[in-house]
């Protein structure tokens, strides 16, 4: 599969406009044949980005349209069995026949199934997503796999940190080192797996997958902070597990939820105070934006964290 934390790359530039897509059936799809493009006359253009994890891959597809078909045949050949949950970044037409007919837009996350057939009939669109070994889904779902084929996630909660992590993973991946992108794809995992845990039994198990929970957390912490009403317990909710869960996931990080809110106020209002996001806003808005209901309670923790007050760190940065 690769070093983990490798990037590797692929893509039909350089390629023969008429050999292309044999290139990309051949040494591109390892699980689907894709059988020809529709709608165009234009060559087939594709890129397909993979960062290397520890049992999964997170993988980032483009391509103008085009049909790909994993027929029973297939599936019994080749023994792929792989379980992924693709986020459709793009798409301007996208239908996929598997476990019934689904129409897939910008936004959904979804599982497939790859010991089940199916057909994908898809415009010019990006992916992105994690595949997986079927052992590591089978220790969450048990043998209660196969009739999640096609199923869509809410887009809430974790469904919708993953998707964001997803996004920011392929986004800042050219940037990363080897090590920050095996612990972006460790994380994913983590996520993945609480995921489908959480809808599979009605609750995630912070301590089971506490890299990518811990992360999850943060996310929504970081999202959310604006909201003054944000509270552990509404975090909890949102990822689908008990707040005494939630408190153990952060005491293993040496951190409490209550904090890691306030800390993400304090950082959202510095960084609005300090840069053009800021600009026109008085600092009681700033405050207020950032979470805070209280002018003296902002000017107060934000002095004792930054050694200054909000008026001065302004003046300070010149903003």
């Amino acid at each position: 599969m690769g070093e983990e934390g490798q990037l590797l790359v692929h893509t039909t530039d350089g390629v023969p406009a008429n050999q292309r897509l044999a290139y990309w059936r051949e040494g591109v799809m390892r699980r689907m044949v894709p059988l020809g493009v529709e709608g165009t006359a234009d060559p087939f253009r594709g890129r397909m980005r993979r960062i290397v994890g520890d049992g999964l891959e997170l993988i980032e597809f483009a391509s103008e349209a085009v049909v790909a078909v994993r027929s029973p045949e297939r599936c019994r050949i080749d023994g792929c069995d792989d379980v992924t949950i693709d986020l459709m970044r793009r798409s301007s037409n996208t239908w996929m026949d598997h476990g019934g007919m689904h129409r897939v837009t910008a936004g959904d996350l979804y599982l497939v199934d790859y010991a089940r057939p199916s057909e994908v009939r898809r415009g010019r669109h990006c992916t992105v997503g994690l595949t997986m070994s079927r052992r590591l889904v089978r220790d969450v779902l048990g043998d209660d796999i196969a009739p999640r084929a096609g199923m869509k996630f809410a887009a809430s909660g974790l469904a919708r940190v993953l998707s964001h992590h997803l996004q920011a993973s392929f986004d800042e991946a050219g940037g990363m080192t080897v090590a920050e992108r095996a612990g972006a794809a460790k994380a994913a995992k983590d996520m993945a797996l609480a995921l489908l845990q959480a809808t599979h039994q009605g609750e995630a198990d912070p301590e089971r997958f506490e890299h990518g929970f811990h992360r999850a957390a943060i996310g929504l912490i970081g999202v959310g902070c604006g909201d003054p009403d944000l509270t552990p317990e509404r975090i909890a909710v949102a990822l689908g597990c008990s707040r005494a869960s939630l408190y153990r996931a952060f005491a293993r990080h040496g951190e409490s939820v209550a904090a890691a809110i306030w800390q993400a106020r304090l950082e959202r209002a510095r960084r609005m105070l300090t840069s053009p996001e800021g600009i026109g806003l008085l600092v009681s808005d700033i405050a207020a934006l950032s979470g805070f209901r209280e002018m003296p309670t902002f000017t107060r923790m934000f002095k004792r964290r930054y050694g200054m007050t909000p008026s001065v760190a302004r003046t300070a940065d010149g903003a």
